[in-house]
């Protein structure tokens, strides 16, 4: 019985290109993934490529390298302000200062334009990598989420972030292990994490392979000696750069600190505001968040339980489920979603797949659009607390949508 209905599911969701129906639902999503290209595009030629205001954090990272040559601490925010004249300070780990210090002998910090040309092809290549992993490429489907799937790449460019370097880093760490490759994807991962700690409870990848449990602690264990040996070495070499980096964590780790979910979409901070309208930790938003963490996790063990003899699928549905659970998400890092999407949804229906796009493209392509169009029209404005929580959090409220989609499907 048990082996029957999985038969059945299994065909409904693989049901052949050419059957009745399909083909309607074919061309709609074709022509979805055009439409979704074509937005995107007039938003990265309207507002990055032609507003010279873009690529902050860009400049950002120029600033540093000026900082590093005057010989100057690029963790006080002075410092970098008088180069970029904006409040934006950097925090990255004392080592990405010796790689931002390389790339300045390729000019990219001479113009933004070869900074994007630098970015481009990392993107190409984490495509590459995702979509080689099995025999049934989705060419147009991986395109699409990566181009359009919560603004993620708008949002990396229009800010000039880095986080296509990470989806590239992620790519490689997929790659490992599917080959079964674990020790050095636990070594890629922890280098990543050293760059920035938000990364690094991504390691909890390594709880669901096939392994023994005292494999899987010490994969763990190997990230965060990678991240703590690479912290040790930057220490020994300059103690006072290090303690100033220490220093920027008492600003930047707590998610309700953020003043606006643009800036930081973090389902915990939408908790926030919908329970106590305030950005303090109260008794009831804690309930509410312990709540949201177990239907995460419960919810996602068993998809995951369900789908044991598939392992891109496990690592996919733990890496969705890890996303959800950070205490501290940016607009950009959402760029890395593309591939557990890509593969939980690669094999399913047509329909499906416009539902997907819908949810995590449309959906805050939309509420974009129609907030820009409501600066020239204001009557068109929003009006009450639910039109604005949804526009402030577009990107939250997709990632909620699409989760209770794949566990729906499940």
């Amino acid at each position: 019985m048990t082996v029957s209905k999985k038969n059945t599911r299994d065909r409904s969701r693989k049901i052949p290109a050419s059957a009745p129906g399909e083909v309607f639902w074919k061309r709609g999503y074709v022509l979805l993934c055009v439409i979704l290209l074509c937005l995107t595009a007039v938003q990265l030629c309207s507002f990055v490529l032609s507003d010279p205001r873009s690529g902050w954090d860009y400049r950002v990272y120029a600033a540093t390298v000026k900082s590093i040559n005057n010989g100057e601490d690029p963790y006080l925010l002075p410092t970098i302000s008088q180069y970029t004249g904006e409040s934006i300070p950097f925090n990255y780990a004392p080592h990405s200062l010796l790689f931002l210090w390389c790339l300045q002998f390729f000019y990219l910090f001479q113009s933004i334009w070869i900074y994007y040309a630098f970015l481009v092809p990392f993107l190409i290549a984490s495509g590459y990598i995702i979509i080689t992993l099995d025999q049934k490429p989705q060419y147009l489907f991986f395109i699409t989420l990566a181009v359009t799937g919560f603004m993620g790449t708008f949002w990396n460019f229009i800010t000039g972030n880095k986080e296509i370097l990470f989806l590239f880093l992620f790519a490689v760490i997929f790659y490992l292990l599917v080959q079964e490759k674990f020790w050095q994807s636990s070594i890629v991962l922890g280098f990543m994490g050293s760059f920035t700690l938000v990364t690094l409870p991504f390691t909890a990848l390594y709880l669901v392979i096939h392994r023994p449990i005292v494999q899987r602690v010490q994969y763990i264990v190997l990230s965060v000696s990678v991240v703590a040996a690479i912290f040790l070495i930057t220490w020994l070499i300059n103690p006072a750069l290090f303690a100033s980096y220490s220093t920027t964590f008492q600003g930047s780790t707590s998610a309700l600190s953020e003043p606006s979910g643009k800036s930081t979409p973090t389902p915990f901070l939408l908790f926030g505001v919908l329970v106590n309208q305030t950005n303090g930790i109260s008794g009831p938003l804690i309930l509410v968040s312990l709540a949201y963490i177990c239907f995460i996790l419960g919810a996602s063990w068993y998809a995951i339980r369900k789908n044991q003899e598939n392992a891109l699928k496990v690592y996919s549905l733990a890496m969705l489920a890890i996303f959800m659970l950070l205490p501290r998400i940016k607009p950009y890092y959402f760029i890395v979603l593309a591939i557990p999407l890509y593969f939980l949804f690669k094999d399913c229906r047509y329909k499906i797949k416009i539902l997907v796009l819908t949810v995590i493209s449309l959906l805050p392509l939309f509420l974009w659009y129609f907030q820009i169009f409501s600066r020239y029209y204001p009557e068109i404005n929003q009006t009450g607390p639910i039109p604005y929580l949804i526009a402030e959090y577009a990107q939250t409220v997709s990632l909620f949508l699409i989760f209770a989609i794949t566990i729906a499907l499940e």
